[in-house]
């Protein structure tokens, strides 16, 4: 009865609204913000899976010899049984009796109660504060809900890894789905929810195990559709309980039959939200679903000027548009120079913040992680940022450094501008420095997803290797440019890693001076 009532405890626990572990923002892993991040989770879970490995090698080692002194014991009494009394009646048959009865089985009671797991379960709590704490759940349950509303994805497909037409060999299981619905119903997305739990009772429907420790599949039926019952999801508790009345045994049948009873009596009265359907898709969206007209290329050419370097490795560039103008550069950066900025940014990776009110702050909007590079660092980030002077024919002096990003589980960032436009802010001339232009890199190719497009203009640029947009944000008399409007689609599948380089303007007084209109 314990057991069942842990494991109800568990099939409740996403709908509690209390965590026992509070912790501030500062102590937040965000670890669903980065693959790299999430990395380290795989490395831990190694250690647990090592360490628990263990735990079945001493429980069997355990239960073997359990079992050969049942075994050799069972030998024992089977001489006992053809002749009890003449088996006695051999003073060594009855010396070793009165001397396992006194001392065998007394040593055997303590050999069962020895503790076992200590070591592993002291493994879990060393590690305790790097695990993904509930805030890092529900970010990835947001990332999942972000993920089927940009790309328009049906909840069954997701399920099985059936993402965007492409088929993966890997699905959820019955547990993820159930976390996934809970998550939706504690933030009163009926609707969702619902499908999510539906996904899970068809997975059970089908045989699937809901807890991975269970002993009674009719039993955990029962319990799931009496805890979806509690939440008042009727119409998807009905088949499981009648599921669970086939497989029950005569202990559980009278307590099935009157959950049964209670979810038709209750079933009328379940409501279900109505269903609008969206007759418009962002134009963020439909860029990220590949829905933008083909993309109209200017020109390509090599650049060859103004640095005299440029005439022994010229650049390879295509010109996108004029207005605002946006160049794309292919194999600007090398394989060499991208394992580098990598393994650099690895182990620095913080949670990416945007600018709000004057300061950094943390928001939804923006998912990933990471870290800055001064141009000075070493040799090679110095090559980079001549570079970055040879491609756009600006000066970086006062520019801030470079920031390296990596994206996670539905990472993105949504459609933004890259100027802060301090005139709006009223601030004095002598404070205003802004960012005159951007220039984005992607040190990798993305599986799925993580294109960078900007809806105003429909353009959208999916990332490969060494590939840089360098774009203007500003007018030529210093105003914004509003049709700079872009955003980082979510990555669907892969790991998204990018560098980004934004130029100040008041440096560029002489190579790009400010026009009057």
């Amino acid at each position: 009865m314990l057991f069942y009532k842990r494991i109800h405890q568990y099939l409740l626990i996403a709908l509690l609204l209390c965590d026992v572990y509070v912790k501030n923002e500062e102590q937040e892993k965000s670890h669903s913000n980065s693959v790299a991040g999430m990395e380290k989770l795989l490395e831990l879970e190694s250690q647990f899976i090592e360490g628990f490995n263990n735990y079945a090698n001493e429980m069997q080692a355990k239960l073997s010899l359990v079992r050969s002194f049942v075994a050799a014991m069972q030998t024992e009494q089977a001489k006992a049984a053809q002749n009890r009394e003449y088996y006695l009646s051999n003073p060594l048959n009855a010396f070793a009796l009165i001397r396992r009865m006194h001392r065998d089985w007394i040593e055997w009671k303590n050999f069962i109660e020895e503790p076992m797991g200590w070591a592993q379960a002291d493994l879990i709590n060393e590690h305790r504060d790097q695990l993904p704490s509930k805030t890092d759940l529900e970010d990835a349950c947001v990332a999942m809900k972000r993920l089927k509303d940009v790309y328009d994805l049906k909840i069954r497909d997701m399920a099985k890894g059936l993402l965007n037409d492409m088929q993966y060999n890997v699905s959820l299981n019955a547990l993820d789905t159930y976390e996934l619905g809970s998550y939706f119903h504690n933030h009163q997305d009926t609707e969702l929810a619902r499908e999510w739990f539906s996904e899970c009772s068809n997975m059970l429907l089908d045989g699937e195990i809901l807890h991975p420790i269970t002993l009674d599949q009719s039993n955990m039926l029962f319990i799931f559709a009496s805890t979806l019952v509690k939440i008042k999801y009727y119409s998807v508790a009905r088949p499981l309980i009648e599921l669970a009345m086939k497989l029950a045994n005569e202990k559980n049948t009278q307590k099935i039959l009157n959950l049964r009873g209670e979810i038709e009596r209750l079933s009328p009265n379940e409501t279900f939200a109505e269903v609008i359907a969206e007759n418009s898709t962002s134009l963020y969206q439909k860029g990220c679903r590949g829905h933008f007209a083909t993309q109209s290329k200017l020109y390509c050419q090599y650049k060859f000027s103004p640095a005299p370097f440029l005439r022994l490795a010229p650049l390879k560039m295509e010109l996108r548009l004029l207005n605002p103008l946006i160049i794309v550069y292919y194999d600007v950066l090398s394989a060499a120079e991208i394992k580098q900025l990598q393994s650099y940014a690895r182990p620095l990776l913080e949670i990416a913040k945007v600018y709000e009110d004057g300061k950094t702050v943390f928001q939804q909007v923006r998912t990933s992680k990471g870290t800055w590079l001064d141009r000075n660092y070493s040799n090679w980030s110095r090559t980079i940022g001549r570079r970055i002077e040879d491609m756009t024919d600006l000066t970086l002096n006062d520019s801030a450094a470079m920031q390296i990003l990596n994206y996670g589980l539905g990472g993105h960032y949504a459609a933004h501008y890259d100027y802060f436009d301090f005139v709006k802010e009223n601030k004095p001339i002598s404070e205003i420095n802004d960012r005159i232009a951007t220039v984005l890199f992607y040190l990798t190719q993305v599986d799925q997803g993580g294109a960078t497009v900007f809806p105003r203009l429909q353009q959208s640029f999916s990332p490969q290797p060494g590939m840089a947009v360098f774009w203007l944000n500003l007018h030529d008399d210093g105003t914004p440019n509003n049709q700079t409007l872009h955003g980082a689609c979510p990555v669907l599948v892969g790991s998204k890693w990018v560098m980004t380089q934004w130029i100040e303007e008041r440096s560029q007084i002489y190579t790009r001076p400010c026009l009057k209109r």
